[in-house]
């Protein structure tokens, strides 16, 4: 009976960057002890927006406003849509890309049109005035900039 059971094929491997994940964990459970750069590929894996086909995203504060820095290299501000809610950002990127081959009489015979679409959330801590949000686009790098809304002080007796 175990002669018709599928021997174990190492050549068929996960396809990054999972790859690296399942071959840490692997490690991880055969050793007594993990060590650091085990430990440290996790962290890699779970942190990493990259391995799901998104971007980074990063929010700065400051007492009047809230900035958001998303990094878009390659993409055309035309494909970027921004929402601005009470308290986050959503960040979205949709791109339409087709493809068509052609013939020496340039007759298509091969025409591939493919949507690729990312976002991102960014929630904020406090509420904003969302009617004052505004966005500036250069160099592949997004930048929002969204004012916070100024509350009322109120002194204790």
């Amino acid at each position: 009976m175990s002669d018709k059971l599928p021997e174990s094929n190492k050549e068929n491997s996960v396809p990054e960057p999972f790859g690296h994940f399942f071959n840490a964990m692997n490690r991880l459970f055969s050793e007594q002890r993990p060590n650091r750069s085990v430990l440290q590929s996790i962290d890699d894996f779970f942190t990493s927006t990259q391995p799901f086909g998104g971007f980074s995203a990063e929010l700065k504060e400051n007492e009047k406003e809230y900035i958001v820095i998303a990094e878009l290299p390659g993409t055309k501000k035309e494909h970027i849509e921004i929402e601005v809610l009470q308290q986050y950002v959503a960040i979205s990127v949709k791109q339409r890309e087709t493809i068509t081959k052609e013939d020496k009489n340039n007759k298509i015979f091969q025409q591939k049109d493919m949507w690729k679409q990312m976002s991102r959330t960014v929630p904020l801590s406090k509420p904003i005035e969302q009617g004052k949000a505004v966005a500036k686009y250069e160099d592949g790098v997004l930048t929002i900039t969204v004012p916070k809304k100024k509350g009322k002080k109120i002194n204790i007796d």
